[in-house]
């Protein structure tokens, strides 16, 4: 393209099946990208739009084979309601935080966060699968943070049959981490405690782990590992690499397959997840 008005708008239709999908840029203020010669203008707008296309075309894929999902009911006041648990999955005020699908992402999560066999904190005990996975990997000390009342005391009278030394605290991690000290490995698996929090972090934010980050970066040791639940499937987005990279000094990315939700998972329908290792 010349340097005329026809660069904009902008459009990619790539993929396997051309037409499926039409991307398109239009700019609103003449300045933008002004900077760039018009080759170079070409040449990143265009790398933009393949990756996205991109994007759109695994998401595609990868919803032919996962499960339809249902939808999510808004969280009723916050988490800090009655909490029910079975084999199969907790809830909290009628909010689906944790199902036991998720135990073969929990032993990568788990196996990264205790890589040093330091000492370990965890923030959300959920149904217990990642602690007991955590000591299985041999760690010197496990601190567990979780907000929910029932759930805590759950995890006290797990913790006492424990051989490994640990402690629970109750409370959200906003208000007790600071008088925790420093850890060589961090596992994060929270979720939004009201509707707000799920509207900011979830929805808005490059992944709900970002507003956990800079505490992450505080209360590691150097060296020290952060792993948590990343909801992306097979990779991380370029805002979400930023935001890790804004507090971490290198990250490496994995892939847990074969995964199998339940038709009726409110929070996750695909058959894989990334997994990261951040390295303070």
């Amino acid at each position: 393209m010349t340097e005329t008005s026809a660069e904009w708008p902008h459009s990619a239709v790539t993929g396997p099946r051309p037409g499926l999908i039409n991307l398109e840029i239009t700019r609103t203020s003449p300045g933008y990208l002004a900077r760039l010669h018009p080759d170079l203008r070409n040449f990143v707008i265009r790398r933009l739009l393949d990756d996205a296309t991109d994007d759109f075309e695994t998401l595609h894929a990868v919803a032919e084979r996962g499960v339809a999902g249902d939808r999510r009911p808004g969280i009723a006041g916050d988490l800090s309601g009655a909490a029910h648990r079975d084999d199969s999955q907790l809830l909290i005020a009628g909010q689906q935080v944790m199902q036991s699908w998720e135990r073969p992402l929990m032993a990568e999560l788990s196996r990264l966060a205790a890589s040093s066999h330091g000492h370990v904190l965890e923030v959300g005990f959920g149904m217990g699968i990642s602690a007991s996975l955590l000591q299985d990997e041999g760690v010197a000390s496990h601190t567990i943070i979780e907000a929910n009342p029932d759930v805590a005391r759950a995890a006290r009278a797990w913790a006492d049959s424990r051989p490994t030394r640990t402690r629970v605290v109750g409370g959200r991690w906003q208000d007790v981490i600071d008088s925790l000290g420093t850890f060589d490995g961090i596992l994060f698996d929270t979720y939004p405690a009201n509707e707000r929090e799920y509207e900011q972090y979830v929805v808005r934010d490059a992944a709900y782990v970002e507003h956990f980050l800079p505490a992450a970066a505080d209360h590691l040791g150097p060296g020290g590992t952060l792993s948590y639940y990343t909801m992306e499937i097979d990779s991380l987005s370029r805002r979400h690499q930023r935001a890790l990279l804004r507090h971490f000094s290198s990250f490496s990315v994995g892939v847990v397959a074969g995964l199998e939700p339940p038709a009726d998972c409110t929070y996750w329908w695909a058959d894989s997840m990334a997994t990261v290792a951040a390295i303070r």
